[in-house]
């Protein structure tokens, strides 16, 4: 089974205008559930808008719950899984120490690309983590 993925929203990229649906990036972290302590695989994905590209991006992991460790706290444009115009992904593992669930925090970075105008973006990920019955 698969943990519910929290969204967040970031700011547009220099150039574009508050009204425009092209600010619209957004991430979500899933975490596989797992019954027993050992690996926890969870993937993290992001999206821009529409007439947007992402040029650069990666994940860092800012929280993790008691139960769990990251066996890596930032994971590198080099290893997204997906590099599409549009959308990046990135697989991950944690590490669980016990039985228990809670949240992991992250922070997707990118630089987002519009009309020739490129810029940062941050967006906030939260998975839920679950090791046990």
């Amino acid at each position: 089974m698969v943990g519910v993925a929290a969204l967040a929203l970031a700011a547009p990229p220099p150039g574009a205008r508050a009204d425009d649906d092209a600010g619209s990036t957004r991430a979500q972290m899933t975490c596989e559930r797992v019954e027993a302590p050992g690996r926890v695989r969870c993937d993290v994905e992001a999206h821009v808008g529409p007439g947007e590209s992402i040029s650069w991006g990666d994940v860092v992991i800012v929280r993790t719950p008691p139960f769990v460790g990251a066996l890596r706290g930032r994971i590198g444009p080099h290893d997204a899984t997906t590099h599409e115009v549009d959308v990046w992904r990135w697989a991950l593992a944690l590490f669980a120490r016990d039985r228990g669930s809670g949240d992991v925090e992250g922070r997707v970075r990118l630089v987002v690309c519009r009309d020739g105008k490129c810029g940062p973006r941050e967006v906030g990920v939260t998975g839920h983590v679950v090791v046990g019955p």
